[in-house]
């Protein structure tokens, strides 16, 4: 099975929004994010004394998210953790079970991830699935730690 299939997997059915396998170095093996690598830009990070203002800071996706996964779901930079562009919060970070679950407006994300590779997905609230419903948090983290589960037990 290539990687992209993986991925496929992943958001079948209209579960999930976006979905990527990436090493653990940060490199994107598939995703459908529509980018092959996760991006630098200039990030909005709102001031913290008037947060009606904010200012533009470098921002590495590849480094941060790397670095959360190594730092208990930190960062290392003001503008917290963004995949894709869009920023999440971190809500859980479990390393002993190398589980990541994450909170964005009207969303959420999660990682899991085994000794070379994390799985990661994101759902949208305002996205229905082919079944209708809603995507959601509960078919996100199933779906992801599942899949983590089995390239793991695949020796990834």
């Amino acid at each position: 099975m290539s990687w992209d299939a993986y991925v496929t997997n992943l958001t079948a059915n209209g579960a999930l929004e976006y979905a990527a396998i990436i090493g653990l170095d940060g490199n994107i093996w598939a995703s459908n994010l529509g980018v092959a690598a996760l991006p630098s830009y200039q990030a909005d990070v709102p001031d913290e004394k008037n947060p009606d203002v904010s200012t533009k800071v470098a921002y590495d996706e590849k480094t941060a998210f790397v670095h959360a996964l190594t730092h208990n779901g930190e960062s290392g930079n003001k503008a917290g953790v963004r995949i894709n562009n869009q920023k999440y919060y971190s809500v859980q970070f479990d390393a002993e079970s190398k589980t990541w679950y994450l909170k964005k407006n009207k969303g959420g994300a999660c990682v899991a991830w085994a000794n070379t590779v994390a799985v990661f997905a994101s759902f949208s609230q305002t996205i229905n699935a082919e079944n209708g419903a809603p995507q959601n948090a509960s078919d996100c983290n199933k779906r992801v730690i599942d899949m983590a589960k089995y390239l793991a037990d695949a020796g990834y």
